[in-house]
């Protein structure tokens, strides 16, 4: 709303000061036209032939009455017609003069036409020592008005003049705000309308005035997306609860058939071939386990259906539990592992849960080890950089390669190699083909683990490639404040969806 009230200050100021700009430019105006207009009556040409100047060029010879060659071109040029009268009201004298301009004129015929007009010509007189000289000009060229002003109100009128523009742009002021006003009315209910969109609202909003029309494509736009809305829930809850039941289903013969073999494995009445058949089924009957488990957990993660324990850990100490659990587990010989934790790290906590973040980080480790079968090394750094846990895991086998970390981001509306890294990696990332062929599924179902793991704690995952193929794997997690953390608590949260990548 305060973007509103902002758009309706600059609404109201605009109009204010676009009509103030143009009372002062009109004003302006006004006052270069009364300024040319007196320097124009102030030419020696427009002064030397005005009345008084054509009354002094009639003169009387004792006989005749003549008239200067200029002040003749003069009258004849700009004026309809002269005539002089004398004091018996006779017209002694005349220049051009009309058929129905009578010749003789009583008092009240030169009072009324010095004031206005003499048969509609709009007449100027002037004293002359042998009567009266009238000078007309042309019909319908000049308008007189009688205009007469108090001297009261003549000095009052700079009072008068601020009072004027004041009312004026009080007007104004008033006008502006009461548009401004209505406008935001209307685009009031419009941006409670699009907030509530934002949170998956129904709107309903009034489709009149100024924004009926976009008030009518936000309620279309509401009921699409709530219809959308009920189409992907349905969507979700039958697939999370297809993956429910087919992992349910699946358990109880796949508990037979490892016990079974298990069995065979230490029956000692079998060759050794059989018994290595049965080792056989034991372990990918182990591996459909753990797949099912990881289908479980991704689904889950995905539609924030799995509570996180949240506490304060230490990366340090999981990534030492993480090795400890490989020694302990019989790391085969080819495979050569090493954990390198920055001393600034061993203080250092961060907030999530330890399970899953332990899941993590024991996925990458695997993968390295699953899909390198004559070995490699693998490398575990830790440290801190840009304020945040970085975790590297680094092999030396053949990596990760680029087709399934587009396998990985391809579900997210705005693709991109990981949610931390710059525009460039991911563009990188997405532009190069891979020289290896389809990844097997449990290779793209653990790093989807990881991603969605890292993504509930709100950390960065960042893949490095190096020619199409990626060998270090890093993830950085938020460090927990020290005054906030508060290792023995636990609390049971319910994460939030993480943003989508940026382009």
């Amino acid at each position: 709303m305060k973007d509103l009230l902002k758009i309706c200050r600059r609404y109201i100021m605009t109009a204010v000061l676009t009509i103030c700009f143009v009372l002062g430019i009109n004003i302006l105006f006004l006052f270069v036209y009364l300024i040319r207009e007196n320097m124009y009556k102030s030419e020696p040409y427009y002064y030397n032939w005005r009345t008084e100047r054509l009354a002094e060029s009639l003169a009387w010879d004792g006989e005749n009455y003549s008239l200067f060659p200029e002040a003749a071109e003069k009258i004849d040029a700009d004026y309809a017609f002269a005539m002089l009268i004398d004091p018996e009201g006779q017209v002694v004298w005349s220049r051009n003069l009309p058929e129905e301009i009578p010749l003789s004129y009583s008092l009240n015929d030169i009072a009324s036409m010095s004031r206005w007009y003499l048969k509609d010509y709009p007449v100027k007189v002037w004293e002359h020592p042998r009567g009266l000289f009238v000078a007309a000009q042309p019909k319908n060229s000049v308008a007189k008005y009688d205009m007469e002003f108090r001297i009261s109100t003549l000095k009052s009128f700079p009072s008068y003049l601020g009072a004027y523009l004041l009312c004026n742009l009080l007007m104004v002021f008033l006008l502006s705000l009461f548009f401004g006003v209505r406008l935001y009315k209307s685009l009031k209910s419009v941006a409670g309308g699009i907030e509530n969109l934002h949170l998956q609202k129904p709107l309903n909003l009034p489709e009149r005035g100024m924004t009926a029309t976009l008030a009518q494509k936000l309620n279309d736009a509401s009921i699409l997306l709530f219809r959308q809305k009920l189409a992907l829930d349905k969507r979700d809850n039958a697939r999370t609860e297809w993956i429910s039941g087919v992992s349910h289903d699946i358990r109880t013969p796949l508990a037979l058939i490892m016990g079974h073999a298990d069995s065979l494995e230490q029956n000692s009445s079998l060759d050794e071939e059989g018994r290595k058949e049965a080792a056989s089924i034991r372990e990918n009957s182990l591996q459909i386990r753990n797949l099912i488990s990881d289908l479980n957990l991704t689904s889950k993660l995905e539609y924030d259906s799995y509570p996180l324990r949240l506490v304060s850990c230490s990366p340090a100490a999981l990534l030492r539990s993480l090795a400890a659990w490989h020694m302990n587990n019989g790391l085969p010989e080819q495979f050569q592992l090493e954990l390198n934790i920055s001393p600034e790290l061993e203080r250092v906590t961060v907030l999530g849960d330890a399970d899953l973040l332990t899941r993590a980080f024991r996925n990458l480790t695997t993968n390295s080890i699953r899909h390198n079968p004559k070995g490699c090394l693998i490398q575990i750094r830790a440290g801190k950089c840009r304020g945040m846990t970085e975790i590297s895991f680094f092999d030396t086998g053949r990596g990760i390669p680029v087709a399934v970390i587009k396998t990985l981001y391809r579900p997210v509306s705005r693709p991109g190699v990981h949610t931390g890294q710059p525009e460039e990696k991911g563009r990188a990332a997405e532009g190069k083909t891979s020289r290896s062929s389809a990844p097997a599924a449990p290779h793209v179902m653990g790093l989807r683990i990881v991603k969605q793991i890292v993504e509930a704690h709100h950390g960065e995952l960042e893949f490095e490639l190096q020619k199409d193929v990626c060998h270090c794997v890093k993830i950085r997690l938020p460090i927990q404040e020290p005054e906030k953390a508060e290792p023995e608590k636990k609390s049971l949260l319910r994460r939030e969806k993480p943003a989508a990548p940026r382009e």
